[in-house]
């Protein structure tokens, strides 16, 4: 299984391997128990998970390639955040089950490891621009052409911003090193993805979002894929969020339709979270309070 399609089973996923959506990134709200959700698009946002809290997000994705071609996985991560400017994450690609006309092959998929870096805030304290570099570790079975054998590497750069009244684009550009199998040497992957959101009255935040790898297997053609879907946020810590997606080249699964769930457990820092979390949010009030009287 490519490294592209691994991307595109990650609900949440970690640089380059995640699923469709981060539904575009909800706006930005100083609640410091709020949900941050990074599914469930291709494309990450810039925003991080405040400090102390240990976020999770599973994910269900069924890509359908062809008559006798359709695969599934079961993505999660867990997300927490560290300090202001970093948060930490590790992710899976949980159950793996691939079908092609030689039969199917089931079993774990890949550990992702990863750290999202803000590199930059606007004066009201959003993030503009942030990194997510992360290693993909080789935990799935290269016989049964789960994964490569291989460990990967790759980092993308993400940034966003609002526009008009109710609109949010996030923009991300991402390269790695992939493994293509034991004894083989890595290839170069790139990945462009661009998601837009609109924030409309009621609990839902629709997005439509494009993304683009530049090959899954050494030899490989590109993948472009067009999704669409929602966020539905039942309180502050908990949402829900599903779409579907549609290849748009060869080697891009013909449709897709996936689903999950995003959720905060809890604090997990102790007093350092809540401290630290509740002098960001006087952090932010100042800088905004700042920037409103210029």
């Amino acid at each position: 299984m490519g490294a592209a399609l691994l991307a595109l089973l990650l609900g949440n996923s970690t640089g380059l391997t995640q699923t469709p959506p981060s539904a575009g990134q909800p706006p930005a709200i100083e609640h410091p128990d709020d949900l941050e959700p990074d599914r469930p698009d291709v494309t990450n946002g810039t925003h991080i998970v405040d400090v102390g809290l240990l976020q999770i997000e599973v994910g269900g994705l069924f890509n359908h390639s062809g008559p006798d071609g359709h695969d599934f996985g079961t993505p999660i991560t867990a997300r927490v955040g560290v300090a202001d400017w970093l948060e930490l994450r590790v992710g899976g690609d949980g159950f793996l089950a691939s079908t092609d006309p030689q039969g199917t092959q089931r079993g774990i998929g890949n550990v992702q490891l990863g750290a999202k870096l803000r590199l930059w805030a606007d004066p009201g304290g959003v993030p503009v621009l942030s990194i997510l570099p992360a290693i993909n570790l080789p935990t799935a079975s290269e016989r049964k052409g789960l994964g490569s054998g291989q460990a990967d590497f790759t980092i993308a750069l993400l940034t966003g911003t609002d526009f008009l009244a109710r609109g949010h684009v996030d923009f991300n550009y991402g390269i790695g090193r992939i493994g293509a199998g034991t004894g083989l040497p890595r290839f170069t992957q790139h990945l462009v993805a661009l998601s837009a959101s609109a924030e409309v009255p009621g609990p839902v935040t629709p997005y439509v979002e494009s993304f683009w790898f530049s090959r899954q297997d050494p030899d490989g053609g590109h993948v472009l894929a067009i999704d669409t879907g929602a966020i539905y946020v039942i309180n502050p810590q908990f949402a829900l969020d599903g779409g579907v997606q549609v290849g748009l080249s060869d080697a891009a699964p013909s449709w897709s339709v996936f689903g999950g769930v995003s959720v905060v457990v809890g604090n997990v820092l102790g007093d350092h979270g809540v401290h630290a979390r509740q002098k960001e949010v006087a952090h932010r009030r100042e800088r905004r309070a700042s920037t409103v009287a210029r």
